[in-house]
């Protein structure tokens, strides 16, 4: 009995060999023909072939598809921006400081979500899972709010790692560095925050406050290191832990440079007991302080105090014998605790005068007096303790007769006496330098206060974002690498403007025409701005079955030169 009829066909291997001697592979389908009774190919492909003398089979390279044209894959990507970014932190060594202090995976997330931010402008983290895709960053998983909330929790709790990374950048200023330490306030309505407490309130808006404390180089114009206090301590009593901080560095002779926020008679001994330098700002009413103003007046009137870099101050600088006391706390080389010690140290007081200031304050404070005198006489009884202390001081009332007309009038020998010193300030520093020097780098110390801005402003800082004070604590040290990426960024721009415009004889006319128009875009946008300009730039990858190709969006000269100056392009 003969086998049924399936229809089915069946695959099966055909071999042929060729006069050359090389044997060719197909794969052949064939199927039964019921009607003729006859076995027929129903189609063939070859799969192969064995070169003659051989035993290999060499498969045969698969025909291009008509439809896909041969096209196995093709991607896009904003890489303008993520190129610079990336060469920002090679080039000042953010990178390998991270990497150097956490582990692959935490640095990679850290650096991810510092250039979203400073890339972004300081766009919420929710929205990184849907900028990511776009743009490529270290970690190339996605960062959800599960991720980055982790992460700030570890970084957080992980004190150690954090504190390296602040001596990997300590290591980097070299010998001698000046360093701004000042301070700015967070706000916040959160309940979880226990650090969060009423104090002064920098942004003056009623809030309880979280105090953000940080070391800034006023030379390499690049942060160190920051701490976190509660909004409630005041300045002046907020420089002891930096002083300890400062000796876990390996820094050479640091100056430190602060606002009169932080003077006191306690803080000045402190840094003379650790000899640490300092350079601060004073309060000129101070008595000693006074005494030294009116030492060198005569000497502040003559031209030679006048300051080549800015026309408008004089200056110069005394050397005094400053006696310190305190009361001890430790009985140590035969003196008990308890005891009263007095010491002496040098100290330098650098008197300036502005007369721009002087005849402002004048102004100022005669506009006020006239407003206080017009308000007495029309029967203002309450003012603010510091109005009141005003008109006893600095206005004589009196009455004409029995019950008669209130008569106001000024205390003229008051009001000289009060603006004698109108327009002076001055410095005082342990360590000997020269007058100007002294003022270029305390008006370097003001950089202090823009990067506070751009925190608040450009890196998602003006709230605190998180539920537990050491998720802040995390949240807040990547923002410092931000603000690390922020600040090298601006320096290098910097430094490229003014090398724009020199050596014009070594170059063509049409290189100097394009300089000036580089300066003139500069000029004209920040750096958010620029960002902004070169995440424009894509980069198109695509895969086919005969090579890879890749381009980028054209780019005009002047954003060339731009890259090339700064150092991004060869």
């Amino acid at each position: 009995m003969s086998k049924p009829v399936t229809g089915k066909t069946h695959v099966g291997e055909r071999r042929e060999r060729r006069p050359n001697g090389d044997i060719y592979i197909y794969e052949r389908v064939t199927g039964y023909n019921e009607r003729t009774r006859k076995t027929y190919t129903v189609s063939q492909k070859l799969q192969g072939k064995i070169k003659s003398g051989t035993q290999e089979i060499i498969p045969t390279r698969p025909k291009k598809s008509k439809n896909e044209g041969g096209l196995v894959g093709a991607l896009r990507r904003h890489s303008g921006l993520t190129d610079l970014l990336e060469w920002v932190g090679k080039a000042s060594g953010i990178d390998d400081d991270v990497r150097s202090s956490f582990s692959e995976g935490d640095a990679a997330k850290i650096l991810s979500i510092a250039r979203y931010w400073i890339g972004s402008g300081g766009n919420t983290l929710p929205r990184l899972e849907g900028w990511q895709v776009m743009h490529s960053l270290p970690y190339s998983e996605v960062i959800t709010e599960d991720v980055y909330s982790d992460l700030f929790k570890c970084v957080g709790c992980d004190e150690d790692r954090v504190q390296r990374y602040f001596s990997f950048r300590a290591d980097r200023l070299g010998k001698a560095p000046v360093l701004a330490f000042d301070s700015t306030t967070i706000s916040t309505y959160s309940e979880n925050q226990s650090e969060a407490r009423h104090g002064f309130n920098k942004d003056g808006d009623g809030l309880k406050t979280i105090k953000l404390l940080t070391l800034y180089s006023v030379k390499k114009r690049e942060p160190l290191a920051f701490a976190k206090q509660p909004g409630n301590v005041p300045d002046v009593i907020s420089i002891e832990n930096t002083l300890k901080q400062l000796k876990c560095f390996n820094l050479e002779k640091p100056l430190i440079v602060t606002d009169n926020g932080y003077y006191s008679e306690g803080n000045m001994m402190k840094f003379a007991l650790r000899n640490m330098k300092f350079l601060t700002l004073v309060d000129p009413n101070i008595t000693w302080v006074r005494e030294t103003v009116d030492a060198l007046r005569e000497t502040l009137a003559g031209m030679s105090s006048t300051c080549q870099f800015d026309p408008s101050v004089c200056g110069a600088t005394a050397m005094r014998m400053h006696e310190f006391g305190r009361v001890r706390q430790l009985s140590r080389n035969g003196k008990l605790s308890g005891e009263e010690e007095r010491f002496v140290r040098r100290l330098y007081v650098h008197v300036f005068y502005s007369p721009n200031s002087d005849t402002k304050k004048q102004l100022d404070f005669r506009k006020e007096l006239f407003e206080l005198k017009a308000q007495v006489e029309d029967g203002v009884m309450e003012f603010t303790k510091s109005a009141q202390r005003k008109i006893e001081r600095y206005l004589i009332c009196s009455k004409k007769g029995r019950g008669g007309q209130l008569r106001v009038g000024f205390n003229d020998k008051a009001i000289v006496e009060a603006t004698k010193y109108f327009g002076y300030f001055a410095l005082v520093s342990n360590q000997a330098m020269k007058t100007f020097t002294a003022l270029a780098d305390y008006r370097l110390r003001e950089k202090i206060e823009e990067i506070f801005a751009v925190v608040k402003g450009g890196l998602d800082g003006a709230r605190p974002r998180t539920w537990h004070p050491d998720n802040l604590r995390g949240r807040q040290f990547v923002q410092f690498v931000s603000l690390g990426y922020h600040c090298f960024l601006t320096k290098k721009i910097k430094e490229m403007r003014a090398e724009l415009g020199k050596n014009g004889s070594e170059k063509t006319k049409a290189l100097v025409n394009l300089e000036k128009k580089l300066e003139q875009w500069l000029e004209q946008r920040s750096l958010a701005q620029i960002l902004d300009w070169f995440d424009c730039i894509e980069t198109t990858q695509v895969r086919t079955v005969m090579g890879n190709y890749r381009w980028s969006t054209e780019s005009v000269a002047r954003d060339r030169l731009f890259l090339k100056y700064l150092g991004v392009t060869s």
